[in-house]
């Protein structure tokens, strides 16, 4: 086994086994374990234990773990008010995600309606649903990352929000075609060309399609996007 991997487990086995001992103490004598000379308490572990993985993480040679952590907090155990950040950050990025990913999908009706449309007006904003839900995807973007920032990688909504962060990722591409294609479209119709908006059209209703295959497994990710 490889050394960091076999260090990385001797001290989530001892974090564990600390917590388990400390917790049961710290709710009965914990003005007591306050006033020892060491000063010892759960948090503090965690903290060194944190400290410890990093240092070795940062070594030469673990490059995949490195990437493995990029992004998330430096807790292994994360405190309190980074549990409260994260909540936070979380529900702000499902809302404001499900908004522009609604707004993405059902904006290609708006589009279909372009060649009846009178005025060049009428024909231009049928693209600016495409671009506010491009807008509002990006900013959900924003928020899961600020929620990995106060996640811990040792956790399930540490594992969670990576996973949930590449979709969204694939998501914001597949919507940033789709107001390209739409853009294109119509000028395509402005121009009296009706082959080259068909064509834009299918590359709109493509990009849409790619989005909603991708949607369902957020779905498996998380309750929050059904």
């Amino acid at each position: 086994m490889n050394a960091f991997i076999l260090k990385f487990c001797i001290l989530i086995g001892a974090m564990l086994t600390t917590t388990a001992f400390v917790g049961a103490d710290l709710h009965t004598s914990s003005s007591s374990a306050a006033g020892t000379t060491n000063g010892l308490d759960a948090q503090s572990i965690f903290a060194f234990g944190s400290q410890i993985f990093y240092k070795e993480a940062a070594q030469p040679g673990n490059e995949y773990v490195q990437a493995g952590v990029s992004g998330y907090s430096h807790d292994l155990v994360s405190t309190s008010t980074e549990d409260q950040t994260y909540a936070t950050a979380w529900q702000a990025g499902v809302s404001t995600f499900i908004s522009g990913y609604t707004k993405s999908t059902e904006a290609l009706l708006d589009l279909l309606t372009v060649p009846t449309l009178k005025t060049n007006a009428e024909k231009m904003a049928a693209c600016d649903k495409f671009s506010s839900g491009e807008e509002e995807i990006n900013q959900s973007e924003s928020y899961f990352l600020a929620a990995k920032a106060s996640a811990s990688p040792a956790t399930a909504s540490g594992f969670t929000i990576a996973m949930v962060l590449e979709r969204v990722d694939e998501i914001l591409a597949s919507s940033d075609a789709a107001d390209q294609s739409c853009m294109k479209a119509v000028l395509a119709d402005h121009n009296h060309n009706p082959e080259e908006f068909s064509r834009n059209l299918k590359d709109v209703e493509n990009s849409v399609q790619e989005m909603r295959r991708i949607y369902p497994e957020l779905q498996v990710l998380s309750n929050d996007f059904t």
